[in-house]
């Protein structure tokens, strides 16, 4: 049925049903301790020393952890690793990923897909919806889901980015010269935000940090050219923003 349909709306089925296996997974397995992911998949988890975040090892049965990372970063890693396991495991739906994307489109969509299933399970999206009704998507949202529900500041990215009705990106920034964290964007969001990204000294997200204030105007993403609406928020050494597509 899948070549009946176009790459956007392939796009869209495909999230769906990684939304669903999450979910299905949290209600089966919750509360959802590292040990009982684990568990859940039949594997050991190893906290070691990685270039990467982590990884999934199928054969020797292990979930391979940065020990660098924090707790809660820690926990969304492996509940990244628990979605690629259970899209590996899901023929219809790896095979219909292989036939839309090849190469680093694959490699890219991937990743994105275990994103969205991660923060699936740990910040469920009815949580999120109602915190949206009554404030909207701002900035400030993502430490304070990220505190609230005792989540990484990511996983609280990507659900606020997956429940907004407006195609828009999340940024969270830091360090010196400032850098990109973290980002997560909507599926109609088209532009793209490497982590590690550097931020210019003249960007408002740069000026945001060193001064402390709050921004809304607007701006290009960090090395861009194409003009997005823009809220920043400074707390705690990082900035956290939101760029939005202006009205045609």
């Amino acid at each position: 049925m899948a070549k009946f349909l176009g790459k956007p709306q392939a796009a869209v089925g495909l999230r769906r049903r990684v939304l669903e296996a999450a979910e299905k997974f949290r209600r089966a397995h919750a509360p959802l301790t590292p040990e009982r992911m684990a568990k859940a998949i039949g594997v050991d988890i190893e906290l070691t020393k990685l270039s990467g975040d982590g990884m999934l090892d199928p054969s020797g049965k292990r979930v391979l952890i940065s020990r660098d990372q924090p707790p809660r970063r820690q926990r969304f890693t492996l509940a990244h690793e628990v979605v690629h396991f259970l899209i590996r495991s899901d023929d219809e739906l790896l095979s219909e990923l292989h036939e839309w994307y090849q190469g680093e489109d694959l490699e890219a969509e991937l990743e994105s897909l275990c994103n969205v299933g991660a923060a699936e399970m740990l910040l469920p999206r009815e949580i999120v919806a109602a915190r949206l009704s009554k404030r909207g998507v701002a900035p400030r949202l993502v430490p304070d889901l990220a505190e609230s529900h005792q989540v990484s500041e990511e996983v609280a990215a990507i659900a606020l980015a997956e429940r907004s009705s407006t195609p828009l990106m999340i940024v969270i920034a830091g360090a010196k010269p400032l850098r990109v964290f973290f980002s997560a964007r909507s599926s109609g969001f088209r532009a793209q935000l490497p982590r590690g990204k550097m931020i210019e000294r003249e960007h408002p997200l740069s000026i945001v940090y060193d001064t402390g204030l709050d921004y809304s105007g607007q701006a290009t993403l960090p090395g861009g050219f194409r003009v997005y609406s823009l809220e920043a928020y400074p707390r705690a050494g990082r900035v956290y923003a939101l760029f939005r597509e202006m009205p045609s």
